[in-house]
């Protein structure tokens, strides 16, 4: 596929854009996508950068994991098991009125702990059925049960809490992430720390765990969440109630919640993987011609990367002009703007495909790691184009080295700019690079393996790099210094 690059080029949250019309472009994304008249302002975030690298560390009961780009994010001392969560959409005032319940295991003894909750308010905590001590500011939602946690207990945390969500800029200086409304219809993209703009959360991918989602609105709107729809349900004063269970573990950026005037679709792939997806009634038609290809990557896709991981895909349109895509667990989102009815999207639908194995199974260590999310689903991209009958996977490759300069290393973008072209594009460079440097064979084992190993939980470049040598016998310590943490691209083997 003929793609045009050029220094202005950015990317959305873990997204393709449609390159070809963006790339050239000398508008900022903002004005592309029309979002700044309606979104909200952003609220006042306690996530702050940081220059130091590495692993997160959070300390037991601490404030943040000590992301290295971000040592806000998440909290120390626990793992969640399972979000419940019970949200009444009020569209009429923006807001909602929700329960969290939360099952954690504390990792270690814990006489106070945090969650991540921002711009909502707390109306009470209860800890294994006993209100408590709480203390709400910023981001963080500190809680003092009334007895000492025991390490490896399960505890039942329940928030009340409501008011209007209001998006978060942290990330990128491009878009606000978290839950985002339009007048009735509301949506959610959170990549890299939104979830806390709507459920309180340990809002960092390390911690994984299942999500239920209860969400009650006007009966003139549908809904659409994670996972499998289990009831819909009349509470007759003019309200539907919709109930969502993902049963894989999930990361806190992944969940998402759509509601609009949605169209629903079914159908499945040759091996029987459910495609669920929702689309505005505007644009059910065109969507279903966009999207049509979706079972035939599947297919390609199990062949190179392994099983697909979860237990249903589809796509969700916010009727919204968003500029690109997003690939939530199970649900990927795309703006409106991209269906056009012209089956002209499947890049980006690989793309986003592909991130349910690579970002989504298999997810990010740290937020400095994103290019393992990014690269490999470009790299999906140039899979799906030589399984249909389009360039090689070295063609592609060879294009897009020719055509951009990448002096940013991937590895290490910048806590600001997570998703700029370096990450996707150089990214996707790094993994074709590595199959000449280990061999067709030994990276063709990587793929799946790479999603066996690590699936369910995170994964870093230095396990990348590990799992290449264990595979290849090779000492590849020159290869991703040079490719993955150097300033200058490197050429192509």
């Amino acid at each position: 596929m003929e793609r045009t690059f050029s220094r202005r080029w950015r990317a959305l949250g873990a997204c393709a854009l449609l390159i070809a019309a963006c790339a050239s472009s000398d508008l900022d994304l903002d004005e592309r996508s029309g979002a700044t008249s309606t979104t909200p302002p952003p609220s006042e975030s306690t996530v702050s950068p940081s220059e130091t690298a590495g692993t997160p560390q959070g300390a037991m009961g601490a404030d943040g994991v000590g992301d290295p780009y971000y040592p806000g994010l998440g909290n120390g001392g626990y793992d969640v098991a399972t979000y419940d969560l019970d949200i009444e959409w009020m569209p009429d005032t923006g807001t909602v009125d929700a329960t969290a319940a939360i099952v954690l295991v504390p990792t270690e003894d814990l006489d106070t702990f945090n969650l991540d909750l921002e711009g909502l308010d707390v109306e009470r905590v209860v800890v294994d059925g006993e209100e408590v001590v709480h203390a709400h500011a910023g981001r963080e939602l500190t809680i003092d049960p009334a007895a000492l946690l025991v390490a490896g207990d399960d505890v039942e945390v329940v928030v009340d809490y409501g008011g209007e969500p209001t998006p978060i800029r942290v990330g990128t200086d491009v878009f606000r992430v978290g839950w985002h409304t339009d007048g009735r219809d509301a949506y959610v993209v959170s990549e890299p720390a939104g979830a806390a703009s709507w459920f309180p959360a340990n809002d960092h991918p390390t911690d994984k765990a299942r999500f239920r989602f209860v969400v009650t609105v006007p009966s003139d709107l549908g809904v659409i969440a994670n996972g499998l729809q289990t009831s819909m349900s009349d509470t007759g004063d003019g309200r539907t109630t919709f109930v969502y269970e993902a049963s894989d573990l999930m990361a806190t950026y992944l969940a998402s919640v759509v509601i609009g005037d949605l169209v629903f679709v079914e159908e499945s792939t040759a091996s029987g993987l459910l495609l669920r997806s929702a689309y505005p009634r505007r644009l059910a038609d065109a969507a279903a011609t966009d999207f049509a290809d979706t079972a035939a990557m599947v297919e390609v896709f199990e062949r190179s990367f392994g099983p697909y991981p979860f237990e249903t895909y589809g796509h969700v349109v916010a009727d919204e002009v968003l500029g690109f895509a997003l690939e939530n667990q199970t649900l990927s989102i795309f703006g409106s703007d991209l269906v056009t009815g012209r089956g002209a999207i499947d890049a980006i639908v690989a793309h986003e495909l592909a991130h349910q194995w690579f970002g989504n199974a298999v997810s990010p260590a740290t937020w400095m790691d994103i290019w393992l999310n990014e690269g490999f689903a470009t790299y999906a991209e140039w899979v799906w184009a030589a399984g249909s009958d389009g360039p090689t996977i070295a063609e592609s490759a060879a294009a897009v080295h020719a055509r951009a300069d990448f002096g940013v290393p991937p590895g290490d973008p910048g806590p600001e700019e997570l998703f700029q072209a370096t990450v996707y594009l150089r990214g996707g460079l790094v993994l074709y690079a590595l199959s000449q440097e280990i061999g067709h064979d030994a990276f063709d084992r990587l793929l799946p393996l790479w999603v066996e190993r690590f699936g369910g939980s995170a994964a870093s470049t230095a396990d990348l790099r590990a799992l290449a040598e264990e595979l290849s016998g090779q000492d590849l310590e020159a290869f991703f210094d040079a490719w993955v943490y150097g300033a200058t691209l490197p050429p192509l083997p």
